[in-house]
């Protein structure tokens, strides 16, 4: 089968991998972890405009490296070319192997902050994304000079504190799914846990939802197909997205 990947930068070294393993033909592009740093809307145009150039090109699918992530995918539609996502809550759950594990986790140790190889490589967003970022919009990403330069000195403890994305967390988590041969990225996430003095935790990883979606084998409890004309749209059930087809 001849197959696009459009992915998340995040899962570059998982699904390398994956690859060199599938019997399919996979034409890849990964596109920058940062695009989920802008709104919705802003993520989906951007995903948007790649899943349209495959569309022109014949191939038997269209595979999304990506998970509901900001709701990017609500009314997504596929034209010519079927589209597949794996039915995950985000890179976590797709990282650990499935939906269901990353809740269990996450509802037993709340407050978890996650990292894995692909987390730790791709942490500086390019200016064009920074720009149009919401940490620029709602001014996140302000210096403290300029902090105190536009709201003064004596606010500058109250406004570090409303800013810091950190303080509600106590646990740091990686996820290793046996991309990081030498520990390199595991110890550096344990040495930052340590500096913000809060627990750590290894969590083995399980990349067959990946390899299942280069292989093409996409069962319906683990991937949404999309085929030419449906549209994705929300589901409250464990199904995560459901579609809705063209009328007849």
């Amino acid at each position: 089968m001849n197959f696009k990947l459009i992915s998340c930068e995040v899962f570059k070294q998982e699904l390398i991998h994956c690859i060199d393993k599938t019997s399919n033909n996979i034409d890849t592009e990964f596109i920058a972890k940062g695009i989920h740093d802008l709104n919705s809307k802003g993520m989906q145009s951007r995903i948007v405009k790649s899943i349209q150039k495959a569309d022109q090109k014949g191939f038997d699918a269209i595979l999304l490296g990506y998970g509901l992530c900001n709701t990017w995918i609500y009314g997504l539609a596929a034209k010519k070319t079927p589209l597949i996502i794996p039915r995950s809550h985000d890179c976590i759950g797709v990282l650990l192997g499935s939906k269901q594990k990353y809740l269990d986790y996450y509802f037993e140790n709340p407050g978890t902050y996650f990292q894995s190889v692909g987390w730790m490589e791709n942490t500086e967003n390019e200016p064009s994304i920074k720009k149009r970022s919401l940490q620029k919009l709602y001014g996140m990403d302000m210096s403290q000079e300029e902090i105190k330069s536009k709201y003064g000195e004596e606010n500058l403890d109250y406004l570090n504190d409303a800013l810091d994305q950190t303080k509600h967390y106590s646990n740091m988590a990686f996820i290793d799914t046996g991309m990081d041969s030498d520990s390199h990225f595991q110890n550096h996430a344990k040495s930052k846990a340590e500096k913000n003095k809060w627990t750590f935790d290894v969590l083995k990883g399980n990349i067959n939802l990946l390899q299942n979606l280069v292989n093409g084998h996409w069962s319906d409890s683990e991937f949404l197909i999309i085929n030419p004309g449906a549209v994705v749209q929300q589901s409250i059930d464990e199904d995560l997205v459901t579609v809705t087809n063209p009328k007849s």
